[in-house]
């Protein structure tokens, strides 16, 4: 959640307001009907227009600008999470595993900076697979008590098989089998939001192919390093990797409107 501070300038004339956003979370920005930007989501409500915004992760407060708007993005305690991997190839891979590794880093950020003309009307995810929340967003990580990269991503439970959908409409713009991630696909969503599937599996699309929401496009495994069958979910908005939770409350996005006025209350709301 989000909140803005007015500030009033008594020296001057002048009306300043101050925002507030949390470490991997999503923010509304009021901008004017004239703004345009193909970086962020632009969404209006009963005639005003607003950026829906996904906000880096930090661990100390750092200040972003979205038109000539400063947001200052405060850090989240997430809490962490300790798994034990057995496969030390996995935890401490081999030089030859690194370069791999790599040179996946660089496709998936190929992917990710190829941004679609299209733009996405529906915001209304659907949840992409029926398995509980088994390790959440922004958690610190010890693999085998070794502190390892922040988990910016939702891992959602299931058993190997069990169906993947496409939580929007969107374009595969990557399939893969990479060391980490086993089997993974990338969606295009439009208007800069990627959503990707780890560890599955399998995959049911091909790259360039088109999906409808709700269509299936893999199916729930173990591949690359896991401990057990699960799904692996990341959203990508204007660059930033959020809390897929965010979009799974059943208010969104009119959540992130709540602190402005005049809000209509009667909206849609999320599917899930």
């Amino acid at each position: 959640m989000f909140k803005f501070l007015a500030l009033f300038l008594f020296s001057s004339s002048i009306f300043a307001v101050s925002y507030e956003g949390d470490s991997g979370g999503i923010f509304a920005l009021p901008v004017s009907s004239e703004y345009i930007s193909n970086d962020y989501l632009l969404f209006e409500i009963d005639g005003k227009s607003y950026v829906i915004a996904g906000m880096p992760y930090v661990l100390e407060e750092k200040v972003i600008k979205i038109d000539d708007k400063e947001i200052k993005v405060l850090p989240v305690n997430y809490g962490e999470s300790r798994i034990t991997i057995e496969n030390d190839s996995l935890v401490n891979p081999s030089s030859s595993d690194q370069e791999r590794a790599a040179k996946e880093r660089k496709l998936l950020q190929s992917a990710l900076t190829k941004k679609s003309n299209f733009i996405l009307s529906d915001l209304r995810f659907l949840r992409p697979v029926e398995g509980a929340v088994t390790s959440g967003f922004g958690k610190k990580r010890f693999i085998n008590d070794l502190p390892r990269a922040p988990h910016l991503a939702l891992d959602l439970d299931g058993f190997d098989g069990d169906p993947i959908v496409a939580p929007l409409d969107a374009e595969v713009v990557l399939v893969d089998n990479f060391f980490y991630s086993g089997n993974i696909i990338v969606l295009d969503h439009g208007s800069n939001i990627f959503t990707s599937y780890s560890h599955m599996s399998k995959s049911h699309r091909a790259v360039g192919d088109f999906v409808k929401k709700g269509d299936l496009i893999g199916e729930i495994g173990s591949t690359g390093r896991v401990t057990g069958p699960h799904l692996h979910w990341v959203i990508y908005m204007n660059g930033n990797r959020i809390n897929p939770e965010i979009v799974l409350n059943k208010d969104f996005p009119m959540n992130l409107l709540a602190d402005y006025q005049d809000v209509p209350a009667n909206l849609p709301q999320s599917e899930e």
